[in-house]
């Protein structure tokens, strides 16, 4: 199963960002597994995985100390076999700001299983650039600033 996994220092209270993240419809303002989405009901969305036109579920799970978010996929078909993206983030305070740990993996079935390399090759290419995406989201871009009106220290994403 192809799992990768980077980090982002942010300047950002942990509670502002476990609230940013655990909104599912934010997820399209940066993220590049989530082309379009939508609240569906409590906890699950409507969403379209990159290069598919169908929309699929996507179901949303919090703990209960505001540390942990994830997001299992509805599995995707294709002609090689199917595949279950879920995708992870963990919020941690750290100085002034938090440390945020972004995971994607997929599992995979039939022909897909043999291309999982090639899958992993491209959550490796797209996720850092992902995380670089959520950091100038939350932090306004812009000199520094950051979004909620406080100043930025220094922090960017590492993979």
């Amino acid at each position: 199963m192809p799992q990768v996994r980077v980090s982002v220092a942010v300047p950002r209270s942990a509670a502002d960002v476990f609230e940013f993240l655990a909104d599912g419809c934010n997820l399209a303002r940066w993220h590049s597994g989530v082309a379009e989405i939508r609240a569906d009901r409590a906890g699950s969305y409507r969403y379209r995985f990159p290069g598919r036109r169908r929309e699929t579920l996507l179901q949303r799970w919090l703990d209960h100390e505001g540390r942990r978010i994830s997001y299992l996929g509805e599995r995707l078909w294709t002609p090689l076999g199917s595949q279950v993206p879920r995708h992870d983030f963990r919020v941690a305070p750290h100085g002034d700001g938090c440390h945020v740990d972004i995971g994607v993996s997929v599992r995979l079935w039939g022909g897909m299983v043999a291309l999982w390399p090639v899958v992993e090759m491209g959550w490796r290419r797209d996720l850092p650039e992902d995380a670089r995406r959520l950091y100038r989201l939350l932090t306004a871009g812009q000199g520094g600033a950051v979004a909620d009106g406080g100043t930025a220290r220094a922090g960017s994403p590492q993979g």
